[in-house]
């Protein structure tokens, strides 16, 4: 009876860790799939401005172009990452991604977390994320 009752325990904790292990790949795959929609949309090639039709509050889908073709060369990233910041205080890190494609996702994590320690931005956590504002 004992080892009966060892196995049951084997097995239910077998069954959590596997649970467990599919929703972290569940999660996993929808990141990645929300991040190729970004690198897709930041990739369209685009249209000239009186081809551009003018957005609505009801435009969800339309992704903002990227910030260095706005920018002059001689700025460097932290200074549109602030420019950005300061424009839309409250935006999340993640949509900065889409906007500097040159720079890989990791490189710019790193940034701004030197922005943060530095006192030039202040970041807050939300769910998988941090809102970035100018400090």
């Amino acid at each position: 009876m004992f080892w009966f009752i060892i196995l049951l325990l084997f097995v239910g904790a077998g069954f959590y860790f596997y649970q467990k292990m599919m929703t972290i790949e569940r999660e996993i795959r929808a990141e990645q799939e929300t991040e190729k929609a970004h690198n897709a949309a930041a990739q369209k090639p685009e249209k000239r401005p009186e081809e551009t039709p003018q957005n609505t509050v009801f435009d969800s889908e339309v992704s903002p172009a990227p910030v260095e073709s706005e920018m002059p060369e001689s700025t460097t990233i932290e200074e549109t990452i602030l420019a950005e910041v300061t424009r839309q205080p409250g935006t999340k890190q993640t949509e900065l991604y889409p906007r500097f494609a040159s720079t890989s996702k990791k490189q710019l994590q790193q940034l701004i977390k030197e922005m943060a320690d530095k006192g030039i931005l202040r970041r807050e956590k939300q769910g998988s994320s941090y809102l970035l504002y100018p400090a």
